[in-house]
């Protein structure tokens, strides 16, 4: 009787681990593409850089107008620190506005993390800076990017966003 008890909250405890674990994947898996499913789609004005990473493979590291922005008056960012870029639509592309470091009441925003502070400015990451590509892909894109090209995103709600797809078009912005 004894040794049937430990079998079976054996099996309870091991059906528990393996649910757990399938949970946690899922909810990694969700927060990665909440901003794919609930995000409205933004193009915004990008620049290449063509690195290789030979752990990861190929791919397009991408340059945005708000990745380098000046500090926001009467503020005093640090490097991590959260920042918020609204973004106004001009001519079919979306556009930044002034950076601050409080969340906008409304309108479509980036969300961003400071990654450093130097002569005036701040370095800013949003988590959509490389787009991965098959070794073809990424030569194509390379070719066709080379003055400048067009990013389209997913954003959030909250900020977040998703790099959706890369795209010949417009330069950089003005």
């Amino acid at each position: 009787m004894n040794r049937l008890l430990n079998r079976s909250l054996l099996k309870v405890a091991l059906i528990t681990a393996v649910v757990a674990q399938l949970l946690v994947l899922g909810g990694l898996a969700g927060y990665s593409q909440y901003p794919l499913w609930v995000g409205r789609e933004v193009k915004v004005a990008t620049l290449p850089v063509d690195p290789r990473d030979w752990f990861r493979g190929q791919y397009v590291r991408l340059d945005y107008p708000f990745s380098r922005l000046p500090i926001p008056d009467m503020e005093l960012p640090r490097g991590g620190d959260s920042v918020f870029v609204p973004l106004h639509r001009e001519k079919g592309l979306w556009r930044p506005g002034r950076a601050r470091l409080r969340e906008p009441d409304n309108g479509p925003y980036l969300r961003g993390r400071i990654t450093s502070v130097s002569g005036g400015r701040m370095h800013v990451r949003y988590g959509i800076e490389a787009w991965f590509a098959s070794p073809e892909e990424a030569r194509r894109l390379e070719a066709d990017l080379r003055d400048g090209g067009v990013a389209r995103l997913r954003v959030a709600p909250g900020g977040r966003a998703a790099l959706v797809a890369v795209e010949r078009g417009a330069g950089p912005a003005p």
